[in-house]
């Protein structure tokens, strides 16, 4: 893992219908960097966002975004239990890990997130994009300058986009 660049990059990610609830299944792989590691062994809350979008596609115009949904994730370390503690945020629930490896593993793990804002037509062109990056924004305010232009706080994804079938 040390020879690895730090980064994120999404695997897979599904978006099916259930009624009138959308269901998300995603595999992301987080890499963090040493910065990112030793902030987070220093007491750094560490904020994830994963953003969900459904897009049509459109000639003449640029696209034109249905709906947006960021789903926000937290990685925190607890000292004295030597724990990593994974917050969902969105649904408010929390698991704890013992090595960092398996709370980055489950923090990019989404099983059946259910999303009802999500905005589909009949068209068949539709397309799901999903991105996702460390939230600067969410750092302590004395870390967000140095964040800004350091290059191992600078993590996130590609954008992953699929046709979505009606």
């Amino acid at each position: 893992m040390a020879n690895e660049e730090p980064n994120i990059s999404i695997k897979t990610a599904t978006l099916s219908a259930q009624d009138q609830i959308h269901l998300l299944n995603a595999n992301i792989n987080y890499r963090l960097s040493s910065e990112a590691t030793e902030a987070l062994h220093n007491g750094v809350t560490l904020t994830f966002n994963v953003d969900l979008a459904t897009i049509e596609p459109r000639n003449w115009l640029w696209n034109k975004h249905l709906s947006t949904v960021t789903l926000p994730y937290q990685i925190k370390y607890h000292t004295l239990a030597e724990t990593y503690q994974v917050s969902d945020k969105t649904n408010n629930s929390q698991h704890n890990f013992s090595t960092l490896s398996a709370a980055l593993r489950s923090l990019g793990t989404l099983t059946d997130i259910s999303l009802h804002s999500i905005t589909t037509t009949g068209n068949s062109d539709i397309k799901a994009s999903l991105k996702a990056y460390l939230n600067i924004e969410a750092l302590p305010l004395p870390m967000r300058p140095l964040a800004y232009v350091t290059a191992g706080w600078y993590l996130r994804s590609n954008t992953y986009q699929w046709p979505l079938t009606p």
